[in-house]
């Protein structure tokens, strides 16, 4: 019985972490209580696949990461358009993302708690 849990848990693998980059980040802290309507107020939702803010759902396409920092081609939908946009996210301490969104620096955002 103790031989088939250790097979057991030797073919699930190892764990793989959380990239610590995901979440949902705010410039506003407004904007982690309610999804507001302007990208300083709305939240920027992080996944492994996706990116969500304000009025742009998008997919992950490449990605690579140097130190601390993300750098991902993603594929937008955005009031009705489709366009390839490059966006930077830059974990500068636990709690804060300096962001670049299709060549425009964003205010720092806060992780939401």
């Amino acid at each position: 019985m103790v031989w088939l849990a250790g097979v057991a848990i030797a073919l699930a693998g190892p764990a793989l972490a959380e990239e610590p980059i995901n979440g949902r980040w705010a410039i506003d802290p407004q904007g982690c209580q309610i999804d507001g309507d302007t990208s300083e107020t709305a939240p920027l939702y992080v996944t492994d696949k996706t990116l969500k803010w304000w009025v742009a759902d998008c997919r992950i396409g490449k990605s690579y990461k140097v130190g601390n920092a993300l750098y991902i081609q993603a594929r937008c939908s955005n009031e009705g358009s489709r366009q390839s946009i490059s966006v930077k996210l830059d974990l500068l301490s636990r709690d804060r993302l300096a962001v670049t969104w299709d060549g425009g620096k964003t205010p720092d955002m806060r992780r939401c708690k």
